[in-house]
């Protein structure tokens, strides 16, 4: 049993509020219109306190997507009505946002919006690509196989994304370990090593010095730099998040060796793979290129395809509107164009994204590849400086000792 928040007003247009406890918000909303009342709102008691609190986005991870669409898909085309579908669903889901957003399409739908008025209201929490297909689908009467479509495109997406993450483990790894390396040498072996030689006696050389010096000032005056660590990742990310910053991250994502091509080969498999998904559902080729373009993370390739846009508005073929996007393979022209000669955009956009999504793994394996010996590099730098802070001393004396 879980705790429902509602607001109901009676016949005599009398608001009143509190918890009704039931198993599910379909059970809630049934108990409460039993009374005659109409629901204003209906949603998951979260009780108070800091745990309660949401962090971070308020948008739904690709996996909770992929379920939504595919339970949803497979509930609909069993023949279950819209309303008992996003009740089971709700029962089913398992994290708090994902439950909040169903909790409040369901309540929607049975204050008399439709399901494509419902999933709009959830603008901030679902993707553009997924309230457009929706509504395209209900209006064509197929939301059971727009569903399903959107289940399969966000299962790709993920895998993509699910990829990148895995491939750059191991060098997150090294950069930890040469980390941690550092401090743990510099804060615990170096002050013992240097007390020990000062006791004896014998001479620093200045890269001993300048490792004590270092030493001293990190143990010392650690929350200094723990504060500046912290000031240059939030300065980092507001400057990402600021116009200039963005576009010039955006840029730079292009244009470095390796880094670049990973990028390219990224974004033209999210274009093709979304545009492809969009027209298939009944979207106009204007509607599915603004769809993704808001869907690429990429800012550059966000403005040159709001200008493909315009192109499109006057008239221009989607080919020639794309083609002074550079930064995608001259494949992508060449496959748009027979594409719209052939009438089977949809499809060659489709086999195009593959084509680009193996591209993008080969760019990716590349660039860790690259980053792996480079990582083991700065850490044998950093060690090997280390150690030759301590041994230089230590051979010293012991040449004047024999």
């Amino acid at each position: 049993m879980a705790n429902f928040r509602y607001q109901v007003i009676d016949s005599n247009g009398k608001m009143s509020e509190g918890i009704i406890e039931a198993t599910s918000i379909g059970e809630a909303s049934r108990k409460l219109k039993s009374d005659g009342k109409y629901i204003a709102s209906l949603s998951l008691d979260k009780g108070k306190g800091i745990m309660n609190m949401e962090i971070g986005s308020p948008k739904l991870k690709t996996k909770e997507l992929v379920m939504i669409s595919r339970q949803l898909a497979s509930l609909l085309s069993a023949g279950i009505t819209v309303v008992r579908s996003l009740d089971m669903l709700y029962q089913q889901l398992e994290t708090k946002k994902a439950k909040k957003c169903i909790g409040e399409i369901y309540e929607s739908v049975q204050s008399g919006r439709n399901l494509s008025e419902a999933f709009a209201e959830q603008r901030g929490v679902l993707p553009n690509i997924m309230i457009s297909m929706i509504s395209a689908g209900e209006e064509s009467g197929r939301l059971d196989e727009v569903m399903e479509r959107l289940a399969e495109h966000f299962a790709k997406d993920a895998k993509v994304k699910n990829k990148v993450s895995s491939a750059m483990v191991y060098p997150k790894i090294l950069a930890g370990l040469t980390a941690a390396i550092s401090i743990g040498l510099l804060t615990f072996l170096v002050p013992k090593v240097g007390t020990t030689i000062a006791e004896l006696g014998g001479e620093m050389p200045a890269l001993t010095k300048a490792l004590l010096a270092m030493s001293h000032s990190l143990v010392t005056y650690w929350y200094i730099y723990l504060a500046v660590a912290g000031l240059i990742v939030y300065g980092f990310k507001m400057w990402r998040a600021s116009d200039k910053g963005a576009e010039t991250w955006s840029m730079l994502m292009l244009k470095l060796p390796i880094v670049g091509k990973m990028t390219k080969m990224n974004a033209s498999a999210r274009f093709t793979r979304t545009v492809a998904t969009l027209l298939r559902s009944g979207i106009s080729v204007l509607q599915a290129v603004e769809i993704t373009e808001k869907s690429l993370d990429n800012v550059v390739l966000q403005k040159k395809l709001a200008q493909a846009r315009v192109e499109i508005r006057k008239g221009t073929s989607l080919s020639r509107s794309i083609r002074d996007i550079t930064e995608f393979p001259p494949m992508i022209y060449a496959m748009v164009s027979i594409g719209e000669e052939s009438g089977t955009l949809d499809s060659i956009l489709e086999k195009a994204a593959d084509f680009f999504e193996d591209e993008a793994d080969a760019a990716t394996a590349k660039m860790v590849s690259a980053l792996e010996p480079i990582m083991i590099i700065i850490m044998a730098i950093i060690v090997g400086l280390v150690v030759g802070g301590i041994g230089m001393p230590i051979l010293t004396m012991a040449q004047w000792l024999l």
